[in-house]
């Protein structure tokens, strides 16, 4: 049916266009100009539905424009497309299984991602192309997450750890199509396996986050705009553009793709002028750039408009907070390390962003702090830097194409840029857009060392499967640390709010907190009482059965109609132990976490 399908749009009436030079230039102009209008009235007035018309009718002149230009659509061998999804199928019960359950961490971002999402699901007079009300990050991402979210089930832990695994599955069947472009098919699937094996990006795919479509973005994204490049498919490469636009509505990283795409042309163009010729690297630049001009610039204009902090770094402006160009930026990493002065934090992030794949810090973001290992096992850290050189060696000698230089050049302005760049190094969300550079790097190694053994019948089969398997050995070992340090600890977001959820079908059933902000008894290690609230009504059958926090120090004066449950901290118990026990004597004390720490006194009705 695809091959039928590809075979139809090659000859069909579309491809006449472009015989008819005034009618293609025509849609160009119609196309061209209504995308500057719409960006013009955007900048002007913001949002409205004539905007949002006037963008569309550029995006679908261009489209039909470039596809008037362009050579035949691609031929996809159906092996290729059933290994893609047969990868994807294969890691399905890593990623899908026991989401609930495993792992026992929530982190408050979770909680928060949720809360948003749901609050986008039903948008009224919202600008897609605008900032959101969360730390002014892009709107049309949770407005699509929120109406995901109500698909696939609910706005609850599961079926939101549920969207962003299926997310992470996606992301294995189009690295698929990006992989291949640069490795023989079985070397292809060696490669997607090892992405999908990655701990980190396994264990962070399994939580509620968003984090994962940065990596969609730029696999999707670069695999159009090589294609694109290759085959001098102006519609490819133009839609590559889109994509890589489409990459500032997502999470940060995937803002990367543009630059990480022109700084390979540069380097192309200064290698390769005789296959791929400046003036053919400047068309296909230009058409790539139009499309990401077109997406993003909605988007750079809002963000424009985010009112500037004048104390110090902020959480509302995405790129102040981050990049370390600006002064905010450095300050807030200063802050993060906890160094005695801006030049100290910023040589902590250049020393641990270079070790990024061969230390053991743990995740700097705090989303997936697994003690005790670093971003990607001992065996992928000394494989990804021999593939880096063998590479290298093959493009010195000429010997590797555009595909491989693609490869290395992303993924060496992915690692500089994580560590002289961006702070809070090593973040693991952010680095998981470096996976699949990682990935091929890692193969074309096992790849070398099997080729040194070929004269040995079998070796390389044995060598090629073991390295396959040590990795994704070691990986879901890694990861299963992080799941049982939860089950054997507990966690203070995820242990309490199960328990809520366990106790919520009880008739009248309560739920208070008892904690401070910041101070010697917070139940939570950080927060406000507002997310506090959040974090239990997440799991609560009803918002109502949420009440109010209290304040530690009057817990002896507590009193509330049963049946409830009480979480506190456990030095907070102890000073009003005496007044409470004598108050609900029918009351027990139970632990929350293993070690005591946070408890809950559950009171069930008289």
């Amino acid at each position: 049916m695809l091959r039928f399908v590809t075979d139809w749009a090659n000859r069909g009436e579309l491809r006449q266009l472009g015989r008819h030079s005034t009618l293609a230039w025509g849609l160009f102009a119609i196309g061209a100009g209504a995308g500057l209008a719409s960006l013009v009235l955007y900048g002007v007035s913001g949002y409205s539905r004539s905007m949002l018309l006037l963008w569309l009718v550029g995006l679908i002149g261009l489209s039909f424009f470039f596809w008037s230009r362009s050579q035949v659509l691609p031929r996809i061998a159906t092996a290729d497309l059933l290994a893609s999804v047969g990868v994807a199928l294969a890691f399905a019960p890593l990623y899908l299984l026991a989401l609930y359950r495993w792992p026992v961490q929530v982190s408050s971002d979770e909680v928060t991602i949720i809360d948003v999402a749901k609050g986008y699901a039903h948008p009224h007079a919202v600008d897609p192309f605008g900032v959101s009300t969360y730390l002014s990050r892009p709107t049309l991402l949770f407005i699509g997450w929120g109406k995901l979210g109500e698909l696939f089930g609910g706005f609850d832990l599961y079926h939101m750890r549920l969207l962003h695994a299926v997310f992470g599955l996606l992301i294995l069947a189009a690295s698929y199509a990006l992989l291949r472009q640069l490795l023989p098919r079985w070397w292809t699937v060696f490669a997607t396996c090892v992405l999908g094996a990655s701990h980190a990006f396994l264990m962070i795919s399994r939580l509620a986050m968003r984090e994962n479509t940065a990596v969609l973005v730029e696999v999707v994204g670069l695999a159009l705009l090589l294609w694109g490049l290759r085959n001098e498919h102006a519609l490819a490469t133009f839609w590559g553009g889109v994509v890589a636009g489409f990459g500032f509505y997502v999470y940060f990283p995937g803002r990367a793709t543009l630059p990480v795409w022109l700084v390979f042309l540069l380097v192309l163009g200064l290698f390769s002028r005789q296959t791929f010729p400046v003036r053919r690297l400047l068309v296909l630049g230009s058409i790539a750039f139009s499309g990401f001009v077109l997406m993003a610039t909605p988007i750079l204009i809002a963000e424009s408009h985010i009112p500037r902090s004048v104390s110090g770094p902020s959480d509302a402006d995405p790129q102040r907070e981050t990049l370390m160009i600006y002064s905010d930026a450095r300050k807030k990493q200063q802050e993060w390390v906890h160094a005695a002065s801006v030049a100290e934090g910023v040589k902590k992030n250049i020393r641990w962003g270079l070790t990024a794949f061969n230390n053991r810090i743990a995740d700097e973001g705090f989303i997936y702090w697994n003690r005790g290992h670093g971003f990607v096992d001992p065996l992928t850290g000394i494989l990804l830097w021999l593939g880096v050189g063998l590479v290298g060696i093959r493009l010195l000698r000429r010997r590797a194409d555009e595909g491989p230089l693609l490869a290395v050049t992303g993924f060496l302005i992915l690692w500089l840029s994580f560590a002289f760049v961006v702070n809070k190094a090593p973040n693991y969300t952010r680095l998981l857009i470096t996976l699949p550079f990682v990935a091929y790097l890692v193969t074309e190694a096992v790849r070398w060392l099997a080729g040194r053994w070929r004269s040995v019948r079998g070796v390389p089969a044995v060598l090629t499967g073991g390295a396959l398997a040590a990795l994704v050995a070691w990986n879901l070992a890694i990861a299963w640390d992080f799941v049982q340090a939860g089950r054997r600890s507990g966690e203070a977001i995820g242990s309490t709010g199960r328990y809520v959820a366990s106790h919520d079908d009880i008739p009248g059933q309560k739920f208070y907190i008892s904690s401070t902000e910041n101070g010697a008894w917070d139940y939570y290690s950080y927060g406000e009482p507002a997310a506090w609230l959040e974090r239990l009504r997440l799991f609560a059958a009803k918002d109502s059965q949420v009440q109010e926090p209290l304040d530690p120090q009057h817990l002896a004066d507590f009193e509330a109609q049963p049946p409830f449950a009480l979480f506190m901290r456990r030095e907070a118990w102890e000073q009003a132990a005496r007044q409470l026990a004598n108050r609900y004597p029918t009351g027990r004390i139970r632990n929350i976490t293993a070690d005591g720490t946070r408890i809950v006194l559950e009171v069930p009705a008289s």
